[in-house]
This record gives C-alpha cells, structure tokens and sequence, in this order.
C-alpha cells in the first residue's frame, strides 16, 4: 500500500500506520447508478454484496470473500430538490416496501 499507484491508498497506509488503524471488515458490492438531471436524482441499485473474513487482505487482488445479503438487490435514491413526479410515481409499487439497510451492517455479522 505504501508504494500504490493512487494518492488516496497511500494516505490510508499512513494514517493506518501513524494512528494505528486496521480494518474492520471488508465490504463490496456491485452497483448500477443512474442520474436524472431534473432534481438532481441519484438512483443506484447495489447487489452481490459481499464481506471477506480477512481482513489482512485489504486491497489485494484475489481475496476470498463470502455472500452476506442472500441475493438482495438494494435501490437507493437520493436528489437535492425535488423527486420528479416521474420517479416518484415509478416508486410506488404494491409488493416493494421501504426501509433502511447498512451494507456494512449486514457484513459485520460475520466478523
């Protein structure tokens, strides 16, 4: 990590180093963004949320993770302004409901 090719990393081996820091538990995920300018909408749909039960392996390539959220597709919206009416009347479906979820949350159950 000292030696990474992206500034961020190495400022992370530092701090980690100079204030003792080591990760907790290492959580991934896919995600589909999308943006609608009207409102400034941010949709995002996460899924194949995973965890790795090490957690020495921090950003090395091939670490063996394991499948924390059986499946689960995560949509997320956010905007600035207004949510379109567009976008509000295609959230309201019959069968979906709304409720909070942390992905990291969900991943600490295993470490």
């Amino acid at each position: 990590m000292r030696t990474h090719e992206h500034a961020l990393v190495r400022e992370l081996y530092a701090k980690m180093n100079s204030e003792l820091l080591k990760p907790r538990i290492l959580v991934s995920y896919r995600r589909e963004p999308y943006i609608y300018s009207a409102g400034n909408v941010r949709v995002t749909f996460d899924y194949d949320i995973r965890t790795s039960l090490y957690r020495q392996q921090l950003l090395k390539p091939g670490a063996y993770d394991i499948c924390a959220a059986d499946n689960r597709m995560i949509l997320e919206v956010k905007y600035d302004e207004f949510l379109p009416e567009i976008l509000s009347g295609l959230l309201e479906i019959g069968a979906v409901r709304q409720q909070s979820f942390s992905k990291y949350g969900i991943c600490r159950r295993f470490g």
